[in-house]
């Protein structure tokens, strides 16, 4: 309010009237004020002068215009701020009386003042148009109460007041008569409280009045004669759109805090200069860990960047430079979790703070770590594969060349691309010139793998022909949706040139030297002609070649493959054709010749003793002969005639020959080593009554029998001075020796009819403890022929005379199997075997 407001008020009203403006600094916080207005009252009154004050700031005042000025300036603040009349009765020492100050608020800067003698009786009547004039320079509703004669009754209201509540004249009504009994009471008894206090009093109430329904707020502030309390002046305020403000504020409020309190998020409330944690929701602090002890930590204690760079992003969202973050979290756990922050700046009505919601992406950021990784690998595989790459859009326009695609088209990746694939992949047939079927769009029609014909060649930028292969395919997304064409493609220069190569090493048998069965195949063809009959076939098959691996050595099987073509070569003629058929199976064509000359060659070859190296066994053939001795018939036909003759021949001769090999095998055990039929016999025996004890079947005691038998089998390949040695054995002795089980297993898994005990053998050498070998089996993992001939083999060697050696007695045998009992032996076999001992003896 400007001084030229004041003209036309009369100057020497009973009271002071001044009007004052704050100054506030950039928080909005008063900091001095000055007086723009005061009446000649208030220099009465105060004993200020209008020179000595007006327009300057109370800072720059002295003496006690400056100590009483600096005094009030917070109180002036607040009544701004409020936007509340308010009044106060004040002891002023320096003048020695008590002043009553009424401050009215004209804005958030102008202020005016009231200032009555506390001291004297004011009278009130006789000086209406002054208090019109006070009266209505405010935008408060005020009222004046009489107070006479122990009653309260309305002597002035102002226009404010009037138009709020509808009353123009109240002059001389009580409360009661005005506002009726249940609210007159009420007003009343606030009354009664200023006047018993002393003290301006406030109060909030609902009125009904006939513009509708209000609220307001109250100050009553009494006014002191010479008797007391002479009069109350009620200043009002209609807040009833700030109340509704308020109660909307609050569900919002109470929304709010149900939303942080209940939300899965993770809030954190965060005070933006120093980064302390102000204040946590519940999810937050299940997330970190932490109970209330959260809002003691600063935010840079979970934030595991560098606390610059922490201090840096925080101010930026203070400075609303930036909302969102990804940062990496520590938990009390010390785990590290990668999170999302959505940060922006809030005001709580005094401080502005940084509200932040939370969310852990852990899962999405190893992901996409996983997904960058991928890509990476693909580039690099791209990159370092082999073989040429291109990929197409589906127009069949290139979008990428790996390098080796770059040097075979002779194209470079940012000149290809962009360009049709016709236009960089020129393919033709490498025999006839014609362009060949455009890969790319074949697949993009069908949508299915495609491959290119036989014979394609690519004819490069420089005009050079390279022969490749390839395949094409589509490039799918997740729904089957084709959005592209991959073709990978390569140099088959030098597979050609091999294959020529191939071709040739591919008619010959690099072992032996002779023909191989493709090289017949095509030749039967060719020789299949009424020219070259009679045409006869023998078929041959090495006997016993898997076992002479198994017990020799490959070497001495490749050695009988060898002899075997050397003898048909021996007594074959030149233009006989002689051919390795398989493995074991040797194959001679005889053009020209009859069934006899056939039956002549086999009976030669039966006549010849080839020994099979490192043994005392010789070489066994089965052989069978046919003959094509007219054109109704095919070399092919000849061919499975004499395979038949030849089988029908290996069964009459194989089981003989088998028994042929076991016998020698055991008769050569017998030699080199201290085992005696008569050893094989007595063990047989023992596991026999074992076995009865176990009630085990006849198949079962028949496995008892062969195990018995054949169990050392495999000593056949041991040194015979370590088999026969009187001493200790060496540890490298030893390791020998204990390959003797495994020896044996081939040797029965070679052989049909001792295959059954194959596994027998390779275990008969473990202990109930785990500590046998050669696999180390443990308790019932051990079959349990095996574990019934541990107990009988160790008493059968402990009962009889060795070399290093003499015999034990019968109980001394017994106490050495009860020591071992759990450790080598099974304790339950060795219960029944001691028993059967027992009952036998």
């Amino acid at each position: 309010m400007k001084a030229d407001n004041f003209r036309n008020m009369p100057d020497d009203p009973p009271f002071g009237i001044g009007y004052l403006r704050l100054f506030l600094n950039k928080r909005n916080k008063a900091v001095d004020y000055m007086f723009t207005y005061i009446n000649s009252a208030f220099e009465k009154l105060t004993g200020w002068s209008r020179e000595d004050i007006l327009h300057k700031k109370v800072s720059g005042l002295t003496g006690f215009a400056k100590s009483e000025g600096l005094f009030w300036l917070s109180y002036y603040e607040d009544v701004a701020r409020s936007g509340r009349t308010q009044e106060t009765t004040q002891w002023f020492e320096a003048l020695k009386r008590y002043f009553m100050i009424t401050v009215v608020p004209l804005g958030k800067e102008s202020l005016m003042l009231v200032v009555r003698d506390a001291d004297g009786e004011l009278g009130w009547h006789g000086h209406d148009e002054d208090l019109d004039i006070v009266f209505n320079k405010t935008h408060d509703a005020i009222s004046l109460v009489e107070y006479s004669r122990g009653g309260f009754r309305y002597i002035r209201n102002n226009a404010v007041h009037q138009a709020l509540t509808g009353f123009s004249n109240i002059n001389g009504m009580t409360p009661i008569q005005l506002l009726g009994y249940e609210v007159g009471s009420k007003l009343q008894e606030y009354y009664e409280e200023c006047m018993r206090t002393g003290r301006p009093i406030s109060y909030e109430q609902n009125f009904n009045f006939a513009p509708g329904k209000r609220v307001w707020q109250t100050e009553v502030t009494p006014v002191f004669g010479k008797d007391g309390i002479r009069y109350l002046l009620c200043s009002s305020k209609d807040v009833s759109e700030l109340k509704e403000a308020q109660d909307e504020n609050e569900v919002l409020a109470q929304r709010l805090q149900s939303m942080f309190d209940y939300h899965d998020a993770v809030m954190l409330i965060i005070e933006p200069i120093s980064g302390r944690i102000v204040d946590a929701n519940p999810a937050a602090c299940e997330f970190y860990g932490y109970s209330k002890e959260l809002q003691s930590l600063l935010i840079r204690d979970i934030n595991m960047l560098p606390p610059d760079e922490v201090e840096k992003y925080r101010l930026m969202t203070y400075k609303k430079k930036q909302r969102f973050f990804i940062f990496p979290h520590r938990l009390k756990s010390g785990d590290i979790r990668i999170v999302d922050v959505y940060s922006c700046p809030i005001s709580d009505g005094k401080n502005t703070l940084l509200y932040s919601i939370i969310f852990d992406v852990t899962d999405r950021e190893d992901y996409k770590k996983e997904l960058y990784m991928e890509k990476e690998i693909l580039l690099t595989t791209l990159q370092s594969i082999g073989d040429g790459v291109v990929t197409t859009d589906n127009n069949g326009i290139i979008t990428g060349l790996n390098s080796v695609a770059e040097n075979l088209t002779g194209w470079d990746k940012n000149t290809a691309v962009g360009r049709y694939f016709t236009e960089v992949f020129v393919l033709q047939n490498e025999e006839t010139g014609q362009l060949v079927e455009n890969p790319i769009l074949k697949v993009l029609e069908t949508g299915r793998i495609v491959g290119l014909a036989n014979h394609t060649e690519l004819v490069t930028r420089q005009g050079r022909y390279i022969p490749i292969a390839d395949s094409a395919a589509p490039i799918k997304t997740e729904g089957g949706r084709t959005f592209g064409v991959v073709m990978v493609f390569r140099d088959v220069s030098d597979e050609k040139n091999h294959r020529k190569q191939i071709e040739f090493l591919s008619y010959r048998d690099h072992l032996t030297g002779l023909y191989n069965r493709r090289y017949i195949e095509e030749k039967i063809s060719v020789l299949d002609k009424d020219e070259h009959l009679p045409i006869s076939v023998i078929m041959a098959d090495v006997n016993g070649l898997k076992i002479t691996n198994d017990v020799f050595g490959h070497k001495a099987g490749d050695t009988l493959l060898k002899n075997v073509a050397e003898l048909m070569q021996k007594f074959c003629k030149e233009d006989d054709l002689i051919a390795r058929w398989g493995g074991d199976e040797f194959v001679i064509i005889m053009t020209g010749k009859p069934l006899e000359s056939a039956e002549e060659v086999i009976q030669k070859i039966k006549d010849v003793h080839i020994a099979i190296e490192g043994s005392s066994l010789s070489l066994s053939l089965s052989l069978g002969c046919a003959c094509k001795h007219t054109g109704e018939n095919s070399i092919q036909q000849a061919i499975q005639q004499a395979e038949k003759y030849m089988y029908q021949q290996k069964l009459l001769d194989g089981k003989s020959y088998r028994n042929a090999i076991i016998s020698t095998l055991l008769a050569t055990l017998y030699e080199k080593s201290n085992e005696t039929e008569e050893h094989s016999k007595r063990i047989e025996t023992y596991c026999h009554a074992i076995g009865r004890e176990l009630q085990l079947s006849s198949k079962e005691m028949d496995e008892l029998s062969l195990l018995a038998l054949l169990h050392d089998v495999g000593k056949v390949s041991i040194d015979p001075n370590i088999l026969q040695k009187p001493g200790s054995l060496t540890a490298e002795e030893w390791e020998e020796m204990k390959q003797h089980p495994q020896i044996g297993y081939r040797i029965a898994q070679a052989t049909p009819e001792l295959a059954v005990v194959a596994d027998l053998i390779l275990s008969h050498h473990e202990r109930w403890d785990g500590k046998g070998y050669p696999r180390g089996l443990k308790g019932t993992e051990i079959p349990l022929s095996c574990r019934i001939l541990a107990v009988a083999d160790a008493y059968d060697a402990m009962t009889s005379d060795r070399v290093y050696r003499k015999a034990m007695n019968n109980e001394d045998a017994v106490r050495e199997l009860e020591k071992n009992s759990g450790t080598q032996f099974e304790p339950s076999i060795v219960n029944f075997f001691i028993d059967t001992l027992q009952s036998e003896g």
